[in-house]
């Protein structure tokens, strides 16, 4: 029954039982970059269940002030457009075969673009995801940090795994202005959220030895 403990669980499941089915057949697709989105969209998930457990627990007098309601908002953002990406990195390797069979290097130019760009918007989410993370862990509760670490080990996984993606895609490029552009670019990102997840990581883990 819907009021039931876990009947929300059992309604939802379905979705992540077929993605998980599909990801573990002997065929390319889904893949490693849909299953990078998947992490990062889980991560995002357990954040917003903190969010929300948060926003329904604290009224003003207990936190005056903390955006609850707009972090909720900005999660639910960033949890659509990681499923949404899901979806988009699989129609971008299905395009990048469909090229190489037709042998057009235009068209198959277009597929290298989007094979590398995918990940590449996977790993930025996951950049955002982490951001709205290190907000929410500097005003929850103690007891829901360790769900938020979770979260973030999710995080770094999913942005570390699309980044690969995107690495085995650089080859295929010419060696040319605009792989090098992409190099960069993918280095930088990775960089960049390494460094943040760290961070948070350590604040996080922090708020708990603190105590």
């Amino acid at each position: 029954m819907a009021g039931e403990p876990g009947a929300h669980f059992a309604q939802g499941r379905n979705m992540d039982s077929a993605f998980l089915q599909a990801l573990a057949q002997a065929r390319p697709d889904p893949g490693g970059g849909a299953a990078a989105a998947h992490s990062a969209a889980l991560g995002l998930a357990l954040l917003a269940k903190v969010v929300q457990l948060e926003h329904r627990r604290q009224g003003p007098e207990n936190n005056p002030g903390f955006p609850w309601h707009d972090l909720l908002a900005r999660v639910r953002l960033v949890a659509a457009a990681l499923l949404r990406l899901q979806a988009e990195d699989v129609q971008a390797y299905f395009k990048l075969t469909q090229a190489r069979s037709s042998g057009d290097p235009v068209e198959m130019a277009a597929a290298l673009e989007e094979a590398v760009a995918c990940p590449l918007r996977i790993m930025q989410q996951a950049q955002e995801g982490l951001a709205l993370m290190a907000q929410s862990g500097a005003g929850c509760a103690l007891h829901l940090v360790a769900d938020l670490l979770v979260a973030c080990e999710l995080l770094g996984a999913a942005w570390r795994g699309a980044h690969h993606i995107a690495r085995a895609n650089l080859p295929l490029m010419p060696q040319d202005s605009r792989r090098v552009v992409w190099d960069e670019t993918l280095s930088h990102t990775l960089d960049a959220l390494e460094a943040e997840w760290q961070l948070v990581r350590a604040e996080l883990i922090g708020r708990l030895t603190w105590t």
